[in-house]
């Protein structure tokens, strides 16, 4: 057969002869021209993909900020900041309303609870009791732990009421009532001494109860949106501040140190006050903010001190307000400059924040840091005085939170701390409640409880004083709920109060308010008179227990109390 291509002689009937097939082999070897561009096109690419992913992790911060400007980007930090502590207030504010609510559904409860209670013969040396008195001081106490307490709450929407009843194993018997409606009025009833209800407080009432704040009027969407609004102005106040970025800065607050870029954004005093005139115009503009402030008008006033505010809150009564609370700050006065400063990583990750205000005389800070397991807060004016809180997690509703508080002048350094363990919320009669165990302790590092002992020449018992501890803890079991409330103070007492809950939702209703032809008000009690009836009526109540109470009356006979004695005092007080 000849080749196709040049008409010579070919071997078992190919195509091609062997000179033409070999020419075809070499040429199908070598690269196409194009070749080339995509290998170095894809060698760019990856090099770039590489620059970036090195940029995002070192200078993420450095490429933003020359991007957007270091104003731009610190506004961005302040208006993520500003929009995640409005959600936290929403959200806060949805939790309690919530949990308010759910303590407001009508329920029955009944709780049986049981006390004891220890004295150290170290306290009662102190005290300078001879021994021979310690036997009674212990007999009394192995009485009251002899005691029987019951508790009754029903709760409806007129309110709640609490009856305490307690038992001896003899016949002592006494029954506290306690009412308190939903419009924050409160009575007491003691059946057994007196006849009538006693007004707690003040005859207005204080306006603040469960019941208050469980209603609560507010819009969650337009609530975050307005202070979303607020939130903006403050962050578009701060495109006329100074700007400064320093690398390698660090900031401490309660012993926890971070390091990293601190980026400034300063205003002056002129544009302090600038700022703060925006935000309160704003706020005043706002008509979902003052819906919010005039429908909840009532208790905001309660909580403020004042319970019955004169009149509803108008429109203009609220620019008011925000105009009367502008005075007050008086920026201007004071010459109030203003600085937020973030503290930040390479890779753009937010530190530690901080909000300083300085005056021609002071300045005070607020620093606080968010890490996934601790929450501190630090404020202070002139580095001397002020507070900080933390909270450190340790597990699922494990942690422990602290107060400490700082003084130019003694005690200098001092504090609370509370451990919590197993925190959570549970069902209970269909309503939410809190469940876990929490001590509370104090933070003393420098004895300085210790040195106030000594200075007011209390006994060495109380030495151990800053070694106290509270301890707080609920577990459900069941359809019931076991509560238990532990004091422990070394060297001075013991006390528990351990307790069974059960009960229905709905059962019994609160009762009907009392007539006020039944009602004593302290305040308008003038010559007394009423009131005087408790304790003549309490030493008849407790004349007529003695007779059939003889545990009772072995614990006043060691004291020296005879049966005799009280009864010629009830008749002397009879009159």
């Amino acid at each position: 057969m000849a080749c196709i291509k040049c008409g010579g002689p070919t071997e078992n009937n190919r195509t091609l002869c062997e000179k033409c097939s070999a020419e075809k082999e070499n040429r199908n070897r070598k690269s196409p021209k194009w070749r080339p561009a995509i290998i170095a096109l894809a060698s760019v690419f990856v090099v770039l993909i590489g620059a970036a992913a090195v940029g995002r992790f070192f200078f993420a911060r450095d490429v933003m900020e020359l991007i957007q400007g270091k104003t731009r980007y610190a506004q961005n930090i302040e208006l993520a900041t500003a929009k995640s502590s409005v959600g936290q207030i929403v959200s806060g504010l949805d939790k309690g309303v919530g949990l308010f609510k759910s303590y407001s559904k009508p329920k029955t409860m009944d709780s049986d609870l049981q006390l004891k209670m220890k004295a150290e013969d170290q306290l009662l040396k102190g005290m300078n009791l001879p021994e021979k008195n310690f036997a009674p001081v212990q007999q009394a106490l192995s009485y009251l732990n002899s005691l029987k307490v019951n508790v009754r709450t029903i709760v409806d929407e007129k309110g709640t009421q609490t009856s305490f009843t307690v038992t001896d194993p003899s016949a002592l018997k006494l029954t506290v009532d306690s009412l308190t409606y939903s419009d924050g009025k409160m009575y007491l009833h003691m059946p057994e001494l007196l006849g009538k209800y006693i007004q707690v407080g003040n005859q207005q009432g204080s306006g603040i109860s469960p019941y208050s704040f469980s209603t609560i009027k507010y819009d969650p969407a337009k609530l975050r949106a307005s202070l979303e609004k607020l939130a903006a102005v403050y962050v578009d106040s701060l495109s006329a501040a100074k700007m400064k970025a320093e690398n390698n800065q660090s900031v401490t607050v309660d012993g926890v140190t971070v390091q990293g870029q601190k980026l400034t954004a300063s205003l002056t005093a002129e544009q302090t006050a600038k700022m703060a005139k925006a935000i309160a115009q704003a706020a005043k503009n706002d008509g979902d903010l003052y819906a919010f402030v005039s429908d909840n008008y009532s208790l905001f006033s309660a909580v403020a001190g004042n319970p019955e505010p004169s009149q509803k809150l108008t429109k203009d009564g609220y620019g008011k307000l925000i105009d009367e609370l502008l005075s007050k700050l008086d920026l201007e006065k004071d010459g109030s400059a203003f600085s937020a400063v973030a503290y930040l990583s390479q890779n753009g990750d937010l530190l530690a924040h901080s909000y300083e205000f300085q005056t021609t005389t002071d300045k005070a800070q607020l620093n606080y840091l968010i890490s996934d397991k601790k929450y501190a807060i630090e404020f202070l004016v002139n580095q001397k005085e002020g507070f900080a809180f933390t909270n450190t997690q340790t597990g699922d509703g494990a942690g422990k939170m602290q107060l400490k508080i700082k003084n130019e002048q003694e005690p200098k350094n001092i504090g609370v701390t509370v451990n919590y363990s197993g925190c959570k919320t549970v069902s209970f009669l269909g309503s939410d409640t809190m469940a876990g165990k929490l001590v509370v302790s104090l933070y003393d590092p420098d004895h300085e409880i210790g040195k106030y002992i000594q200075q007011a020449g209390l006994p060495e018992a109380f030495n151990q004083l800053d070694q106290s501890t509270l301890t707080l803890e609920s577990v459900p079991d069941g359809d019931k709920l076991n509560s238990t409330v532990q004091l422990s103070m070394p060297g001075l007492l013991s006390f528990s109060l351990t307790g069974k809950t059960s009960g229905v939702s709905g059962g019994a209703s609160v009762q009907t308010r009392p007539e006020p032809n039944q009602v004593i008000d302290p305040a308008k009690d003038e010559s007394g008179e009423a009131m005087n009836e408790l304790p003549i009526n309490g030493i008849k109540f407790l004349a007529q227990t003695l007779k059939k109470d003889p545990e009772l009356a072995a614990v006043l006979s060691g004291f020296g109390i005879s049966e005799e004695q009280i009864e010629l005092l009830a008749a002397f007080a009879q009159g």
